[in-house]
């Protein structure tokens, strides 16, 4: 035991009472080390937070091993007792949405109370810095956050520590360098000011449910600006994928697998403090970085786990679209994170809607948007937002993202809440020929198709067996696209909006009004860089 009394600064019998009471605390934690241990809940149960409705819902945070913990949410109770790692976890019934708010209370070691718990729709929102970009910078922010006044709407912005592009990091960011420090925030009742920082994207995806539902929304929001998919991914899930594993071998910082881009950054962000000798947090695969395989699942995601969801929307891809080769792994990427974190969760085929790329001046990206097409017929309960038509030649970052979020919104509506509506604009399904015509069939054009200008659909392109792609006429029969050219007279292949940022733009669309989806009719997955 540490002897107090021999130290210079304390002189026992000079001491009043209340610094008695202090030495006799302290010597008492260090002359026994499994002191107990405060009663933690996860930052994800907070004050104005959301619980998903008709979903059992999972509690749980740490405690003194072997103590029993008391869980009350409104007049229910459960009881668990704290594992030898101290972690404890009870789940309450599915409850019906309401606006009504209930109470958390936890009894361990110490009590937790927490008030204004409602129970509705709860959507996770992550990506990248298209999914992150702000309410107040978005087209007509300012007069939107200003009518941002919603107090059935609940936000959890998860805010990382650093990105990529924060220039050289700090001690404070390399102190936060950790997936148990990295991403802060608690939830807010949806006002001018929570929303203004927060996804702009998510917030009107959310809007647009809880106008239409009529009931509680709560998004959670751990998007963070340039981060790979992989980053996304847990490094045990990786690892066990043969062709993804050695995207976690050695040095990730060295692993000529990864995008070049995202190393660079991460070095030029890590550079000072490698130079001055301090101390970067991180494992056997190098320093930690939101770019890192595995970082962000860790950070942002696994503290999340299991909490209960109603699906995910997801805005991420360009990190992954860089070059021809990453476009084509993230063929392999993207479907192994939807799978995990489907797993992780245990919650079967939750719905997870994505945003497709929209035209940008990048030369890999028409083969990356049909990479994220063709995911629709691969995984199930899967939904898709194209944004052709309101990407910006050079842009990354185009302002407009209303139609983004309220796109998603469709896909909700219709697919996971059975609202009878349109959730897409037309997306290919089948080409067939009817005598010497070449006909293409869509879904969602059940009222027919048309063209944003009335004029001729463009950006269609045909090819005979000999792969040569050329423009071809185009013409609306009904639900059906007639294609037809010249120069092919035996047509093998038809594609559609294959350009980065095709000029003209793009007019295909439904009745809706939503547009057409780039695609190819190749019936295995166009590698050539044609």
């Amino acid at each position: 035991m540490v002897n107090l009394s021999r130290h210079p600064r304390f002189h026992l019998d000079a001491m009043n009472v209340f610094e008695r009471i202090a030495v006799v605390l302290i010597c008492t934690i260090c002359a026994n080390p499994a002191v107990r241990a405060d009663l933690e809940l996860p930052q994800v149960f907070a004050e104005h937070m959301v619980l998903q409705a008709e979903s059992r819902l999972p509690i749980w945070g740490t405690n003194s091993p072997g103590e029993q913990v008391t869980v009350w949410l409104g007049d229910e109770k459960k009881t668990a007792v704290a594992n030898s790692s101290g972690n404890w976890q009870v789940a309450f019934p599915p409850r019906k949405a309401t606006t009504c708010p209930t109470t958390l209370r936890v009894r361990g070691g110490n009590e937790v109370v927490i008030e204004d718990i409602l129970v509705g729709e709860v959507w996770l929102c992550a990506g990248q810095s298209n999914m992150e970009w702000p309410l107040k910078k978005a087209a007509h922010g300012r007069t939107e956050v200003a009518a941002a006044d919603y107090p059935h709407l609940r936000l959890l912005n998860l805010v990382g520590a650093a990105r990529g592009g924060s220039g050289s990091y700090t001690a404070e960011h390399l102190a936060r360098l950790t997936p148990e420090r990295f991403c802060r925030g608690s939830w807010a009742c949806c006002t001018p000011e929570t929303a203004k920082s927060f996804s702009a994207v998510g917030y009107y995806f959310d809007r647009k449910l809880q106008q239409e539902l009529g009931v509680p929304i709560g998004l959670i929001s751990p998007a963070i600006g340039g981060t790979p998919a992989e980053a996304w991914i847990r490094p045990a899930a990786l690892a066990a994928d043969a062709e993804l594993a050695s995207l976690i071998e050695g040095n990730w910082l060295q692993n000529p697998r990864l995008d070049p881009w995202c190393q660079r950054r991460a070095a030029a962000n890590l550079r000072r403090a490698a130079d001055a000798g301090e101390e970067i947090p991180g494992d056997k695969l190098g320093p930690n970085h939101s770019f890192k395989p595995g970082f962000m699942w860790e950070a942002g995601l696994k503290p999340l786990v299991p909490y209960a969801l109603s699906g995910v929307v997801w805005y991420q891809g360009e990190s992954n679209a860089a070059t021809h080769w990453r476009a084509l792994q993230h063929r392999q990427i993207f479907p192994l994170l939807v799978r995990d974190w489907r797993s992780q969760w245990g919650e079967g085929d939750f719905p997870f809607l994505y945003v497709q790329l929209p035209a940008l001046k990048r030369p890999h990206w028409p083969l990356f948007r049909e990479g994220q097409r063709r995911m629709l017929d691969e995984l199930s309960n899967m939904g898709m937002v194209v944004t052709m038509d309101v990407g910006q030649p050079t842009n990354v970052h185009p302002v407009d993202k209303q139609p983004v979020g309220e796109r998603l919104a469709r896909w909700a509506l219709s697919q996971t809440y059975g609202r009878n509506i349109v959730p897409s604009g037309p997306l290919f399904q089948s080409m067939r020929s009817v005598g010497n015509r070449t006909l293409l069939d869509f879904k969602y054009a059940e009222g027919g198709l048309t063209t944003r200008d009335r004029q001729p659909p463009v950006g269609f392109e045909v090819a005979g067996e000999s792969g040569l792609f050329v423009t071809a006429e185009a013409r609306v029969d009904g639900t059906s696209i007639v294609v037809s050219s010249a120069e092919v007279p035996a047509i093998a292949q038809v594609r559609y909006g294959w350009a980065a940022y095709p000029d003209p733009p793009l007019n295909l669309i439904n009745r809706e009004g939503l547009p057409a989806s780039p695609f190819s009719t190749a019936t295995s997955f166009p590698e050539t860089r044609n």
